[in-house]
């Protein structure tokens, strides 16, 4: 929260929520995307699931009052979403007075968001504590990826864990301790670490030197993306980037209010950040938006899974660890 805002932001769509609540007014920009399945092992006190990649999401199965939960890991959202129709059937405790609008991509009715609590939320069996999340209308979203989709679990549960994404495994894993990914990274060459930025007033984690072709960037990582990367407008006016991206028709992107079409690109110089590198031919979207000299970018899960990374995200102590050429 900054100023009386609470930002919650993940690529697939944008929501404008206002909170009335004692008198305070709560400003909710939301950018969401999704993901799927679950089943998973214990190791001492880290946890590995499995999780399905079949819409480029980081998707997995988990409980809430021990009823089943499908759930999307969304470092792009704060604080973590549920359907509101789920809540209510779970009974958590909706706060109906702190209500607001809501609006984002597309043209049908206007929804509404109100704060909650997420309690007894477990992920195979292992039990954590309560975290802060919004109850919003999620059929849209639930039927544009063909199945339910009950919650977006973001850095209101994040804020203190230790994640390691395996991209090539298809993995997740929820880590006591940094040194417990050696395990799932002790055949990888290459690794990078480097201390976790956030970008202020809405904890989505930073990378800070996104290179597109000569151009230097900073960009939000989002596991809430099923995209590559997406530019925001004021990336344009980088040395070489409007001249590098080659329009291969529009792309589609779904949200709360139904979809809007974007242009597609590729980019047709080497793409990459720190030791890790893509050829040129990767795919690029648009957005409309000017961005800052913080965020003129987000990257999304088909860029890290396109390099068979292991990205290990550790929010408890504001690292972020990558590995890659694995075997």
């Amino acid at each position: 929260m900054r100023n009386g805002q609470v930002t919650v932001a993940s690529e697939c769509c944008i929501l404008w929520l206002e909170l009335h609540t004692d008198m305070r007014r709560i400003g909710v920009a939301v950018l969401l995307t999704l993901f799927g399945l679950g089943g998973g092992t214990v190791f001492g006190q880290s946890l590995r699931v499995p999780f399905d990649f079949s819409q480029s999401e980081i998707g997995i199965d988990a409980t809430l009052n021990g009823e089943p939960l499908y759930i999307l890991f969304d470092t792009g959202v704060d604080p973590s979403i549920i359907d509101v129709q789920r809540a209510e059937a779970l009974h958590l405790k909706i706060d109906r007075a702190g209500g607001g609008p809501v609006s984002g991509y597309g043209n049908t009715e206007q929804s509404t968001a109100f704060p909650t609590t997420i309690q007894r939320f477990a992920i195979s069996g292992r039990k954590f504590g309560s975290f802060d999340a919004l109850a919003s209308d999620l059929s849209a979203l639930s039927g544009k990826y063909g199945r339910r989709v009950d919650a977006f679990i973001g850095y209101s549960f994040l804020q203190d864990k230790i994640i390691l994404v395996d991209y090539p495994r298809r993995t997740l894993y929820l880590l006591d301790r940094p040194s417990a990914a050696a395990a799932a990274t002790k055949f990888c060459r290459t690794k990078w670490s480097a201390p976790m930025q956030l970008l202020e007033g809405e904890n989505w984690p930073l990378i800070p030197q996104l290179r597109l072709g000569d151009a230097v960037v900073s960009a939000t990582l989002d596991t809430g993306s099923s995209g590559s990367i997406t530019l925001y407008e004021g990336a344009l006016d980088m040395p070489g980037v409007r001249s590098a991206l080659v329009q291969k028709g529009e792309v589609k992107s779904g949200g709360f209010q139904g979809e809007e079409k974007s242009k597609g690109y590729v980019f047709n110089k080497p793409v990459g950040f720190a030791r890790f590198e893509l050829p040129p031919g990767v795919a690029v979207t648009l957005r409309n938006v000017k961005g800052s000299s913080s965020n003129l970018a987000n990257v999304g899960n088909k860029f890290f899974a396109s390099m068979d990374l292991k990205m290990m995200l550790d929010y408890r102590h504001l690292t972020m660890t990558f590995f890659g050429d694995c075997r």
